[in-house]
């Protein structure tokens, strides 16, 4: 979709775990082996000790500050996430929404998976353009993945993940750092659903806590059950349609100069290296950022996560064009062409 309104993504902000879990001290406890440990080049972990809607709330706190902003003020808010909430028959949106202040809001809930973000930013942006009378619409994000419920370091493939939340504000004029949204488009591949099912039967209920999350099982489950479903080229294939297709809506061309930098998911460094990476560089000559190596992968939250870490490391003046790529279970991918607005 082109976003010829103009519209802004204001003070995005990312509060990680509080605590560092290093690959070092990961190996020496059995969790990941030397060997993928190296492979995979995560450095660290970040971990808490906080449920994932508590740190969304700090970060949906920071971005109203950075954004001077009043929570009464927000007409939405919508909430992603990827896995348990603390609770399994509630809504974490409402209870985000609660905790900041935000009493006028509508929240809603946005299931995407770990594409989550970059899919509510998109709901946000229709929103505001279909209805003049709606006020700014936060996004956030909260995942956390403790044990035992779900083996970060080991748990599946090229992929370790981290705790955090993030959260921005979208609306129609610029707040504090910001950037005008272009583009974003999005492609899907309902084929894949069963990489994250297997072969398990429906359950009656959340088995949260007790049995570990394991996606590798049901991925290599899927794999053997569907073998002329090969993954990675239907991932590369989609990650180069949704690149050019986001590119071509915003009317940029793939070697434009003013393609300052691009933040992809926070995956392991040889899945980067050997699929996304190449993928992302037939289509467009943005360089790639290397991020998340020492959080893991944030969830939900990678994207809004990846625009913060951009902008507080001065890889983007005012002017400058970022690419945001993401991707999540199901499958789905989705990129976002933004332009640096000035302060």
């Amino acid at each position: 979709m082109r976003y010829d309104v103009p519209l802004y993504l204001s003070a995005p902000s990312a509060v990680l775990g509080e605590r560092e879990h290093t690959a070092a001290d990961a190996v020496a406890g059995g969790l990941i082996d030397e060997e993928n440990a190296a492979r995979y080049a995560y450095t660290a972990l970040r971990v808490s000790d906080l449920a994932p809607v508590q740190l969304a709330e700090r970060a949906v706190l920071a971005t109203l500050a950075g954004a001077d902003f009043s929570a009464r003020a927000v007409g939405r808010l919508l909430y992603a996430w990827t896995h348990h909430q603390g609770h399994e028959f509630w809504s974490p949106a409402h209870y985000v929404a609660d905790r900041v202040g935000a009493s006028g809001a509508e929240p809603v809930g946005i299931q995407q998976m770990c594409n989550g973000g970059l899919s509510a930013i998109g709901q946000a942006g229709r929103d505001l353009i279909a209805d003049p009378d709606t006020g700014e619409v936060l996004v956030a994000t909260g995942d956390c993945f403790p044990a035992p419920g779900f083996d970060r370091w080991g748990g599946d493939y090229g992929v370790c993940y981290g705790d955090g939340g993030t959260a921005v504000l979208v609306g129609r004029s610029p707040r504090g750092r910001s950037v005008r949204l272009l583009s974003l488009e999005t492609v899907a591949a309902p084929v894949l659903e069963g990489m994250h099912r297997g072969d398990a039967p429906f359950t009656p209920g959340a088995l949260s806590g007790v049995k570990t999350l394991l996606p590798r099982v049901s991925k290599k489950e899927f794999l053997v059950r569907n073998p002329e479903l090969d993954f990675g080229p239907l991932a590369r294939r989609a990650v180069v349609t949704v690149l050019e297709r986001a590119l071509r809506t915003a009317g940029v061309a793939a070697d434009d100069p003013r393609l300052r930098v691009a933040g992809l998911p926070r995956l392991a460094r040889h899945v980067m290296r050997d699929a996304y990476r190449p993928a992302f560089a037939s289509a467009c000559g943005a360089p790639i950022a290397e991020l998340g190596l020492d959080t893991g992968h944030l969830g939900a939250g990678d994207a809004v996560a990846n625009l913060a870490a951009l902008l507080d490391g001065g890889l983007a003046d005012p002017g400058d064009l970022v690419v945001l790529l993401s991707a999540g279970a199901g499958f789905t991918w989705s990129v976002a062409i933004v332009e640096v607005a000035s302060l």
